[in-house]
């Protein structure tokens, strides 16, 4: 018992060192962003019948790579005692493997779609996240927080193609028949990136639990449930066919992946959310948006209708205004003396 509390007691006394926490995130972020280009050179020449599956393995070794991370960060930080002092809870469970299928589908919706709409139909994740604390926990939602929610779901409805424009008039529906030769099953692989936005949220909302779990121990556990459910995932898709495909080529992208945006990204994560407050640590983490952006225009010249366009300035704004908004409320309080 004194053990324990001398540990959380050592937490609260921690000095955040905010420069070290903002550059963490921002190379975090980076790594977050640079997903689905690493994944292209990792299934480059697979046929899109592969790729469809393929993100299933590839986020199983990348949440493997992070597992292996975070048990070193764990050996050397000394919390092998804390870990098996931490009692593991049915929450930390389904918030590693809500997070590991998050990431499988959207690995497989980089593919499938532009990056920018995988990237932008993943931060649908506090929308829903939102829905099932009001439902569960009942947790209230202010009249501008519902607002800033509503445009993340408007903004949802033209990026996956509810909502778009054809031949000059507004037409609503999804016609999962639609694609491109470039993106042969497009809808599919919105589809996938929506999916992969209800599991963030899923992750996010069961992550608000059991927040006395220390952070290395949580992400310990986090990473091996999450392996668990992308090896289980594997296993039912089978993307065996494609990994079997696999070019000398392809295993070095894959490995770059498990490597930049599983350890380094997924390390220096812990690194920023040790070190900056929420509002900054979820300000930063949009910058992979920005690199997402930066990488589908310049690397793979990707061009986004202008429903889609607009869709994701909505998801974006929505998801960004609570944060600002928090962030201005508190430098306009007094301070204590």
């Amino acid at each position: 018992m004194s053990q324990t509390s001398s540990a959380e007691s050592s937490v609260t006394e921690y000095v955040m060192n905010k420069k070290l926490g903002a550059i963490a995130m921002l190379l975090s972020a980076t790594g977050m962003g640079l997903v689905g280009t690493i994944s292209r050179g990792a299934t480059s020449g697979l046929a899109h019948a592969d790729k469809s599956v393929i993100g299933s393995f590839l986020a199983f070794g990348r949440m493997t790579v992070g597992l292996l991370g975070f048990t070193l960060i764990l050996i050397f930080t000394r919390k092998v005692g804390l870990f098996h002092r931490t009692r593991l809870s049915t929450t930390v469970i389904l918030g590693g493997v809500s997070i590991g299928l998050s990431l499988g589908c959207y690995i497989s919706s980089t593919l499938m779609t532009t990056m920018t709409n995988a990237v932008f139909l993943i931060y649908t994740g506090p929308l829903f996240c939102a829905l099932l604390a009001r439902i569960f926990r009942k947790e209230r939602i202010s009249v501008l927080s519902g607002v800033f929610l509503s445009l993340v779901f408007l903004g949802m409805l033209p990026t996956i193609g509810i909502i778009d424009i054809k031949n000059g008039s507004l037409t609503f529906g999804l016609d999962l028949s639609t694609g491109s030769p470039k993106f042969p099953q497009k809808s599919l692989g919105d589809l996938l990136g929506l999916l992969s936005g209800v599991f963030y949220g899923l992750a996010l909302f069961f992550y608000g639990y059991r927040k006395d779990v220390d952070s290395v121990v949580r992400g310990v556990w986090n990473f091996f449930w999450a392996a668990c459910a992308t090896l289980a995932m594997s296993i039912v898709l089978r993307p065996w066919h494609g990994v079997a495909s696999f070019t000398a080529a392809n295993w070095m992208w894959a490995v770059v992946l498990f490597v930049v945006c599983g350890l380094f990204a997924l390390g220096f994560l812990v690194v920023a959310g040790r070190n900056l407050p929420a509002v900054e640590y979820s300000t930063i983490s949009y910058w992979e948006c920005a690199v997402v952006i930066v990488c589908s225009l310049l690397i793979w010249k990707e061009q986004l209708s202008p429903m889609e366009i607009i869709g994701g300035l909505l998801i974006v704004g929505g998801g960004l205004a609570p944060i600002v908004v928090d962030a201005v409320s508190r430098k306009s309080r007094p301070s204590k003396a």
